[in-house]
């Protein structure tokens, strides 16, 4: 009796000196960090926005829309398939989603409470080439800034200068004023340039540079390429 009794505690002291098991964390997800912008719409109504990735979160007076990202020409179009927001820079509105477009209005004219790129209303670079050669006064810069977002489709200009380069040679200094309403930050823009003399074009930009949105600069070094007869007009 004493035997056993001996061996039922060295047993249950065995047991209890085992380390506990560690958890599994391989099913652990990480949280999902939802970016927030706040609204502000008719008569004064609150709505709040919440997007990650192609999903955006939508709430507004007691109720709460979760939508994917549809395909749009113009602006943000989130839908849940009876509801959609549509965001277009700094404003936008919620709806009945339709076939036609032209659902019930839920609420419109809604302006964001801080405003995107606020603080950037220009793009400023300059404009220069490798070859060791100087241009006639009467050779022209075109600038321009762009919305290259939709690859099937033209680039839409959203600010350009003409520059009559005169007695100056380069590099030559440009800046693109622009309306930051006109600006979506989910849209992608870039500068573009080229000089021309008279009616012939002597260089081009052949390469993309990325400005204002997803964290690109507002300053930009354009460098041209010389246009040969492979390249350009004959």
């Amino acid at each position: 009796m004493l035997a056993a009794t001996l061996g039922s505690l060295l047993v249950c002291g065995a047991m209890a000196q085992e380390p506990a098991a560690a958890p599994a964390h391989n099913n652990v997800r990480m949280a999902i960090k939802w970016k927030q912008f706040d609204y502000t719409c008719e008569g004064g109504k609150k709505l709040t926005v919440y997007l990650h990735d192609q999903m955006a979160k939508v709430r507004y007076e007691d109720q709460a829309y979760l939508m994917k990202q549809t395909v749009s020409a113009d602006g943000g179009r989130y839908s849940d398939g009876k509801v959609v927001w549509w965001g277009k820079g700094n404003g936008g509105f919620l709806q009945g989603d339709t076939p036609d477009g032209d659902g019930k209005m839920i609420v419109k004219d809604c302006q964001l409470d801080k405003p995107l790129n606020a603080e950037r209303t220009a793009v400023t670079g300059t404009v220069s080439y490798r070859q060791r050669m100087a241009l006639p006064p009467n050779a022209e810069i075109q600038v321009q800034l762009l919305d290259v977002s939709l690859a099937d489709a033209p680039a839409k200009a959203i600010a350009e200068e003409k520059i009559v380069l005169g007695q100056r040679q380069v590099p030559v200094p440009f800046t693109l004023k622009f309306d930051p309403t006109k600006i979506d930050p989910k849209h992608t823009y870039s500068v573009s340039a080229n000089i021309t003399v008279g009616s012939a074009l002597w260089f081009i930009s052949d390469q993309s540079y990325p400005v204002v949105t997803g964290g690109k600069p507002s300053h930009v070094e354009v460098i041209l390429k010389q246009v040969t007869p492979a390249d350009g007009p004959s």
